[in-house]
This record gives C-alpha cells, sequence and structure tokens, in this order.
C-alpha cells in the first residue's frame, strides 16, 4: 500500500489489520518538523539508597510521553558537585506522522559517575525540583562495604505467586568455582527496595570459570508501599541494576 492510500484509509476512520478495525484510535498530527528534539516531563524521579562517592551514581526516570508520536532520548545532564546539585531534563524525538494519541509509558535510567557525597537537589531545566539524591562520602578506599555478587539482571514477577506476594530474581555469572553467594540482605524505604546479595569465596582448588547464578528473593508484602516502587541490587562490578515494581493496594 503507498502512503497516499494510507492516509486516504487514516482520513475515512476504517483502518483495519487482521479484520481488527482501529477507527475508535484518535490518531494525532502536528505541523512540526519531523525529528525535532523536545523536552518531556517526568513524573518520577527514583533514586537507590545506600550510594557513597566510590560508586556509579544513577538516578531513573519515570513518566509518560504525550502519544505515539514520540521516542525517549537520551537525557540533557550536568552535575555539580560544588553546588550539589544534578540537573536532569528528559528529552524526545518528535516524528511530524500519524500516531496514536495516547500516553504512553517510559522509564529511563540516567548514569551520573562517582559523586561527592552530599546530599543533591535533582531539578529540570526550568529550575523546578524532580527530585532529590543523598550520597554519603566514603570511608574506605575500598570499591564497596561488601563484596557483592556480580549480579546482571534483576527480574520481578508481577504476577503475584499468592496474593500481596511478589519475588525478585537476581541473575549473573560467577567467573570461579569458589565463588557463591553468603547470604541476601534487604533493606526497605518508602519509595523502593535495596537488595544486597553478599558473596565469598569457597578455600580449596578454584578454577577460573563462569558458573551462572539465580537467587530469588522474596518480597516483604507488608513493606512495600501501593503503587511504583523501585526494586534495586548492587553488583560486584560497581553498578546498582534495578527495576520498576507495581505494588497492588491491600
Amino acid at each position: 500500500m503507498n502512503h497516499t492510500a494510507f492516509r486516504s484509509i487514516v482520513a475515512a476512520g476504517a483502518l483495519t489489520f487482521s479484520g481488527l478495525a482501529l477507527n475508535s484510535i484518535a490518531l494525532a498530527t502536528s505541523s512540526s518538523d519531523p525529528d525535532e528534539v523536545r523536552n518531556i516531563k517526568v513524573t518520577r524521579v527514583f533514586t537507590p539508597k545506600g550510594l557513597d562517592s566510590n560508586d556509579n551514581s544513577v538516578v531513573i526516570l519515570d513518566g509518560y510521553l504525550p502519544d505515539g508520536c514520540y521516542r525517549l532520548t537520551k537525557p540533557e545532564v550536568h552535575v555539580s558537585d560544588e553546588h550539589k546539585m544534578i540537573t536532569i531534563q528528559a528529552r524526545a524525538n518528535y516524528f511530524n506522522v500519524p500516531c496514536i494519541e495516547a500516553l504512553v509509558p517510559y522509564t529511563q535510567e540516567v548514569e551520573l559517575g562517582m559523586l561527592a557525597g552530599g546530599h543533591y537537589r535533582i531539578q529540570n531545566t526550568e529550575g523546578h525540583q524532580i527530585g532529590s539524591l543523598a550520597v554519603t562520602k566514603a570511608q574506605s578506599k575500598y570499591p564497596d562495604d561488601f563484596l557483592y555478587a556480580p549480579v546482571e539482571d534483576l527480574v520481578l514477577d508481577q504476577k503475584e505467586t499468592t496474593p500481596g506476594q511478589h519475588m525478585a530474581t537476581l541473575r549473573g555469572r560467577f567467573t570461579n568455582s569458589c565463588m557463591y553467594i553468603e547470604h541476601v540482605d534487604s533493606k526497605y524505604f518508602p519509595d523502593s527496595v535495596e537488595i544486597l546479595p553478599i558473596m565469598a569465596m569457597h578455600k580449596g582448588n578454584c578454577a577460573d570459570v563462569e558458573v551462572p547464578f539465580s537467587v530469588d528473593v522474596g518480597l516483604d508484602s507488608e513493606r512495600l508501599t501501593p503503587g511504583r516502587m523501585l526494586i534495586h541490587t548492587r553488583s560486584l562490578n560497581g553498578r546498582s541494576v534495578s527495576s520498576i515494581l507495581n505494588v497492588s493496594p491491600n
């Protein structure tokens, strides 16, 4: 089908794919130039807890694109350690084409690098505060307070196994046969849960070999806050791995 025919069908309000009529879906068009970069709003900023000055700090932006004509792109980020200020402006490419006129959810992790210790204000380019981030000044020359497991992925069980129960699964790869997870600590906050997989080493003959691991961590439903919560874990490579959990009201 050529573009002229497509526009004619859209104008007639009778677009159909595989027998499914979509004439009830509103399509948005605009006179703006295609591929224009526009600022977009951030509904909420999630900030991992327990970060210190030798960590690679991150924050997670959560919000909605105005409609289907927008595609998320790299945000504008400026950090001032001197003024304890982080300026983040979420942005998206706008395309001047017919598209679905409906809000599109987005979640975006923003890397900030190593920050000096302190309490940082997070604002957008208009100067409006959209969040805050606490970074503790490291008290040790070691990269972390604990030896964390090399976590690469965090998967949340959105299907509740029992009413109100959720599971977080940590996955990664050990690179030595003597590595193992000794225990897992979980810390609960009003808007987030921090999962700390503490690793240890067996004594004896060890071999350099990759060994995949997976550990399930049950989340305490009594300590979860209804709504969207950040679930994040620490990893041996110095990064945090995060996901967002939707918690239903009791």
